[in-house]
């Protein structure tokens, strides 16, 4: 610069050409030094939360957009990013009818798949697989030892919630009445009465299952197919009293995942809950737990029918398993968010970006893409269709058939 400065003080003039050149220069400085000072306060970028929830089916896609619906909050308030994806092995459903090792098996090849390809966490929103959670999560540390791999189960919350609304219906009478509709396997393991006496320490008195043989309508699975009815008594002090009721209904979960129609659906819970009807106590379900991710999807049918053949002033209360899931992802996230609150709020353009990439998709193991694709737009028309991947998940031996 001096010989500028030289060229000036003798009256002289610099060129124009060279003058724009020294100007681009000293603010091309300017703004790198600008960025490297920012660098160096401001924090890294936050990484991303890549969320999975794990089913046999399409159920658990109703869980990952409850866990949608939080991370748009979440994304408002914290410097991240978010991914969604649903892992659904709908080549070996339905999974209730498997054996325990059978579900072990495939739910652990499907959580691992989930933690293979990116996923931070995941959910298990299928109460089946739940059901061999213990056996999952050592498959899990067996593969990633000493990384403590977060693997949610879907039961301990579900029972914690039941407790509540019960405990509810129990203030104002002695005896409350507990329907859980879940899948053969999830009501011959116990795990939801024997998990809530637990909760209130008190006796469970167990009866054995009842089955009702009906047609089966997916025929490639064979002929027939049972839906089984169990019933436990939990006595407790003061002179209170639960019942709980066990439903596992057939068919649901074959006519949800392989396309039936509505008036098929609309039929078989119309006969299963008919069944139910008759061997219910006097008063009717104080709380109904939808404890398989596939039964919200007739959530209006079953209410209606709950109406009809069970009779009540009080409706009963319905627990919704997706958004105990959603809690759940809310806390573990807003943990590892610590300090990434967001100074400034984000511009609209960007929160859109933002929401976009959070957009929950599905991998799914058999080849009902379509019909996955249908159910996702039939129960979420506003929502743009998610991507739908279809990819072997795992597999059982062919040494070790599904039970009949």
């Amino acid at each position: 610069m001096r010989w500028m400065d030289k060229a000036l003080a003798a009256g002289g003039r610099v060129p124009l050409r060279l003058r724009r050149l020294v100007l681009t220069s000293a603010t091309s400085a300017l703004l790198a030094l600008s960025a490297f000072a920012q660098s160096v306060v401001a924090p890294p970028a936050a990484p991303p939360l890549r969320v999975a929830t794990f089913d046999s089916g399409f159920g658990g896609y109703l869980t990952a957009k409850s866990i949608e619906v939080t991370a748009a909050s979440l994304l408002q308030h914290y410097d991240t990013t978010i991914t969604i994806r649903h892992y659904g092995d709908t080549k070996n459903l339905p999974y209730g009818e498997k054996t325990p090792g059978q579900i072990a098996t495939l739910g652990s090849a499907g959580v691992l798949r989930a933690f293979e390809q990116g996923a931070d966490m995941v959910f298990i929103a299928c109460n089946t697989a739940s059901t061999q959670y213990d056996r999952i999560r050592q498959a899990v540390d067996a593969a990633y030892p000493g990384q403590m791999k977060p693997v949610v189960s879907i039961i301990d919350a579900s029972a914690k919630e039941a407790k509540r609304l019960l405990d509810q219906s129990l203030a104002q009478r002695s005896t409350a009445t507990f329907l859980i509709m879940a899948t053969p396997a999830t009501v011959r393991a116990m795990v939801y009465p024997r998990q809530l006496a637990r909760l209130y320490a008190a006796p469970l008195v167990e009866e054995a299952p009842r089955a009702f043989t009906q047609p089966r309508w997916y025929t490639a699975n064979g002929p027939t197919i049972d839906s089984l009815i169990q019933k436990s008594a939990i006595t407790l002090p003061g002179g209170r009293h639960i019942e709980v009721i066990q439903l596992a209904p057939a068919n649901w979960v074959e006519l949800i995942e392989h396309g039936a129609d509505a008036k098929l659906k609309r039929e078989a819970v119309r006969r299963d809950l008919g069944l139910l009807a008759k061997q219910l106590p006097k008063a009717a379900p104080d709380v109904v737990g939808y404890f398989c991710t596939h039964y919200p999807i007739f959530d209006d049918t079953i209410r209606a029918e709950v109406a009809l053949q069970l009779p009540t002033p009080r409706p009963p209360t319905y627990i919704s398993q997706g958004q105990l899931m959603a809690r759940i992802f809310q806390g573990m996230a807003e943990e590892r968010l610590q300090g990434r609150q967001r100074k400034v709020p984000l511009a609209a353009g960007q929160l859109q970006a933002l929401l976009g990439s959070a957009r929950a998709n599905i991998t799914i193991s058999g080849q009902n893409g379509p019909v996955t694709r249908q159910l996702a737009q039939t129960m979420f028309p506003n929502d743009p269709a998610p991507v739908v991947t279809e990819e072997d998940l795992g597999s059982l031996s062919p040494a070790a058939p599904a039970p009949r």
